[in-house]
């Protein structure tokens, strides 16, 4: 299965949504953590109530600017793949998300990366995944009202507070931290992602804490074909 990407993830590289059951405060921790950072279904953008007004009131678009997961995995040759480990954590259990990413075809108009999942809940067996392939456009149109920076930042809240020399699996590549706080039905989340346009998919790290179920995540990369 292919899915075309507009604008819609454009911020963080997506996986595709799987089932989860919903059984206690972890996997509905687990399921924010996926909606918050990196995983989601939807093809369309997540923009401010303001601009999805605006949107519908009118078919005007922006300029054209470049693709950030484009330009990220246009850097490097077909076949490059990353292995990313996620665990999330709380008194009721544990998962673990292993999500391989792989460079299947690119050319000057876009390129495909193929994704699979695996997952691992307490007291459960493997559930693997089918692969999907995400198509990523050299550029798209920049919706109204929005800018260009929108589209660079993990989030509109996030906010860059340094850079850190990280060795990534043989590598040294120079990264950049965000840190922010989100809130939803469970309460105040903290943030914090550190990535690097050097690395496939551009995520090195990133973990999330859940206050109220103190739910920790933390992914990690394991692997890296340059």
């Amino acid at each position: 299965m292919e899915n075309t990407l507009g604008i819609g993830v454009v911020r963080q590289f997506t996986v595709r949504q799987f089932t989860v059951r919903r059984t206690g405060l972890l996997l509905a921790g687990f399921a924010i953590g996926l909606a918050t950072l990196g995983c989601g279904s939807s093809n369309k953008p997540i923009l401010p109530s303001n601009v999805q007004k605006s949107e519908k009131d009118s078919g005007d678009a922006g300029p054209t600017v470049a693709h950030p997961e484009f330009a990220n995995w246009n850097r490097f040759p077909v076949g490059t793949q990353v292995t990313r480990f996620r665990v999330v954590s709380n008194e009721s259990g544990e998962v673990q998300v292993t999500t391989v990413l792989k460079l299947s075809e690119k050319s000057d108009q876009h390129v495909d990366v193929v994704s699979q999942v695996n997952v691992i809940r307490t007291g459960e067996s493997l559930q693997e995944n089918p692969s999907e392939t995400t198509r990523f456009s050299a550029n798209f149109a920049l919706p109204k009202g929005l800018t260009e920076e929108y589209f660079q930042l993990p989030s509109m809240k996030a906010k860059k507070t340094g850079e850190e020399s990280m060795d990534v699996h043989g590598k040294t590549v120079k990264a950049e931290l965000f840190e922010w706080n989100e809130s939803n039905e469970t309460g105040p989340m903290t943030i914090k992602l550190w990535r690097s346009n050097e690395v496939p998919g551009r995520i090195i790290r990133q973990e999330m804490l859940i206050e109220s179920s103190q739910t920790k995540t933390v992914e990690e990369l394991t692997a890296v074909t340059w």
